[in-house]
């Protein structure tokens, strides 16, 4: 059985925040607005939703301690923060870091509930969502998932609901334009990422396939321009934006499971992490799965499993160097990850250990 289900709004272009004010009056008269401490206000993106909000009489509040990959902690208090204010919903301005925990604070503030019953049943629907997304990569403006790091267990975890999609994602290239180049490689690469693992797991379908595609098309003209340093803003939030909506449809496989060990453990970002660990992966799908390999190849435009491989290690800023007791530690954790199942083989544990590996 296959299943369509795409509920997120999406408004791309310059100044589309204030040209839909009349939108976000369509959710109530309060909001409670998530962010980090810097690249809100730096990217105009901020005191774009307060003057859009006050023009359309929406009183609003502010909470702004999300981390680099954000704990559960930290959302449960931003959800505390909204319910007391009685939000009616919740403006997330960031990159994957406050959309993902917008989506914690969301459900927080619709439940009574500890922190680590986020990865329970949530009985309520969380607040609506909006998103304003400040990367180019990440594509939780489109997905329901989010991902926050648990101290308990020493590693990241997702949880997801239907409703925790956003309901309008607004997607504004010039809050791009401050992005360091760091970033803005990291984030590509995340990208890339997603549609490359959306196409190369189980759940795979014609469906997934459509936005899989077009993303990797896109980003095979758009990485070039990158690293080149003349990034087209508006087509990459485009691409990026697909890959989401393709793994919003299959999830991710063992490169992002592989990648939170790194997040977490050697603090690399995430799309660096998985830039880091695709050219082991790939090579290891045209192993074992070579005709699931030759779609991805076309839709990209690269010729060779190596000539991609190339074009990937290109995005990373920084190489990361692994010791032989990391990648033993990392591959016996990695292999319990729920998404391993979702592999297009049976990966062994020595198979990511061999991954890491390519790091020392």
């Amino acid at each position: 059985m296959k299943e369509l289900f795409m509920p997120t709004r999406v408004i791309l272009g310059k100044g589309c925040v204030k040209e839909n004010a009349s939108l976000f009056a369509e959710f109530g008269q309060k909001a409670c607005i998530i962010t980090g401490k810097t690249s809100a206000q730096k990217s105009g993106a901020l005191a774009d939703i307060t003057e859009t909000l006050t023009s359309q009489h929406i009183a609003y509040t502010i909470f702004d301690e999300v981390e680099n990959n954000p704990s559960v902690a930290t959302c449960f208090r931003g959800g505390q923060k909204a319910k007391a204010y009685g939000a009616d919903f919740v403006i997330a301005i960031g990159g994957g870091s406050p959309m993902d925990a917008a989506k914690a604070v969301a459900a927080f503030a619709t439940n009574d509930m500890a922190p680590m019953d986020i990865y329970g049943t949530i009985k309520k629907n969380p607040l609506p969502l909006l998103t304003v997304p400040l990367t180019a990569g990440t594509g939780s403006e489109v997905t329901p998932y989010s991902v926050l790091t648990v101290e308990e267990i020493e590693n990241k975890k997702s949880f997801s609901h239907p409703e925790s999609f956003s309901k309008i994602a607004f997607l504004d290239p010039g809050y791009l334009e401050s992005l360091p180049r760091s970033v803005l490689f990291d984030t590509t690469a995340d990208a890339l990422s997603h549609a490359l693992e959306s196409m190369l797991c189980k759940r795979t379908s014609d469906i997934s396939n459509v936005y899989a595609e077009a993303a990797l098309r896109h980003l095979g003209k758009l990485i070039p321009d990158v690293i080149a340093g003349k990034p087209d803003f508006e087509k990459l939030l485009f691409a990026s934006s697909l890959a989401g909506m393709a793994i919003a449809h299959t999830g991710t496989v063992v490169v992002h499971s592989m990648g939170y060990l790194l997040t977490y453990y050697n603090n690399v970002p995430h799309g660096r992490a998985n830039a880091l660990l695709l050219p082991g992966f790939l090579k290891l799908c045209a192993k074992h799965v070579p005709a699931r390999v030759t779609p991805v190849l076309k839709a990209f435009g690269a010729e060779t499993v190596e000539a991609l491989c190339g074009i990937i290690s290109q995005l990373v800023d920084e190489p990361v160097l692994l010791t032989e007791k990391e990648v033993k530690t990392f591959a016996k954790k990695a292999i319990s990850a729920k998404n391993v199942s979702q592999n297009l083989w049976q990966i062994s544990e020595a198979e990511e250990a061999s991954i890491y590996a390519t790091l020392q």
